[in-house]
């Protein structure tokens, strides 16, 4: 009996036993209110895919990527910026894009003035230098930093830090409350963080306007670990793309989806996706770096040398030229 009972241990041990995943939720809201927005989908994925599910929010980007290269977090809703970090460092690939609602799988970065300005588009933006305060976006943000940089202003040999009387940086919510207390004169948006503002906040989005826009780009990504078993891949990204669009519960979970981020549901993707955010960060880099009149000519040279070849390896990371 003890030989048997042995034996059906061993046996339990060889067993293939799955650790919980962990989602990670890249947020500009609170931290227990997006938990709490998206705890359904989370119990929904869980009953998927036969395994615990726990979510993991924060704002921090850095700490974020952290716990993905730790393996800490398995899936995750980022923005493009941090999904492009989080493939360069050999973790995880895109398996899928968000949808907004109205089936919007494109958003826009945009500027934002109180309705009393008289701002009326970007060329009177950009013609007043010294005279405004800016919420601007953080660096680290694809939306709100390296669109507006490169299409409004770097596009017209801008450097916002010396064009703008005040930079206060911030998220979108932030960026509009400033706007909206009037201790800015512009503030940085994105359509798709708009949405969500407009809705929480109607009184104050009805006194702003938008005087500038920028091309489409794709919506932020869901990504997941490499490594993990592909079983367990296949289950994670059929799961997302089929959630809202199929199964006995459709408008149960379309429900779930708006209230979580106002989504409407999933979209495949790859990395490719992220070729956008490559070429915006390329011309940032080179432009900053052609300004920087402190560094010696050589090392201006070994760095342009350098940021290309970073960028060489991320197309091919990426699936090659376009």
């Amino acid at each position: 009996m003890r030989f048997l009972s042995l034996l059906c241990a061993l046996c339990l041990l060889s067993l293939p036993v799955h650790a919980d995943i962990t989602v990670g939720l890249l947020t500009t809201r609170a931290d227990e209110q997006t938990l709490e927005d998206w705890q359904p989908i989370l119990n929904d994925l869980s009953a998927a895919i036969g395994q615990p599910v726990k979510g993991w929010v924060s704002s921090d980007r850095e700490a974020m990527l952290r716990k993905i290269q730790n393996n800490e977090i398995q899936v995750a809703r980022v923005d493009n910026k941090l999904a492009l970090d989080a493939v360069e460092s050999g973790k995880s690939d895109v398996f899928a894009s968000l949808i907004q609602s109205g089936n919007l799988k494109t958003y826009r970065s945009v500027m934002l003035v109180r309705k009393e300005s008289p701002i009326q588009n970007a060329e009177q933006l950009l013609d007043q230098p010294k005279k405004l305060r800016y919420a601007a976006g953080k660096s680290s943000s694809t939306a709100d930093f390296y669109i507006p940089q490169y299409h409004l202003f770097m596009k017209k040999n801008i450097l916002p830090e010396q064009y703008f009387k005040q930079i206060i940086v911030g998220n979108a919510e932030q960026s509009f409350t400033s706007l909206a207390q009037k201790k800015v004169d512009v503030a940085v948006s994105n359509s798709f963080d708009l949405e969500q503002l407009k809705e929480k906040y109607p009184r104050d989005f009805s006194q702003m306007r938008i005087v500038w826009q920028s091309p489409e780009f794709t919506f932020d990504p869901l990504i997941m670990r490499r490594d993990l078993p592909a079983s367990q891949k296949a289950k994670i990204s059929q799961f997302f793309l089929d959630y809202g669009r199929t199964g006995t519960n459709t408008a149960l979970a379309k429900q779930r989806l708006y209230y979580a981020d106002q989504l409407a549901g999933f979209t495949a993707a790859d990395n490719r996706n992220l070729r956008q955010v490559t070429d915006l960060q390329l011309f940032h880099d080179l432009f900053r770096l052609t300004f920087n009149t402190k560094l010696d000519p050589s090392v201006k040279t070994a760095q342009e040398k350098a940021y290309y070849a970073r960028y060489n390896q991320l197309v091919t990371l990426l699936g090659g030229a376009k």
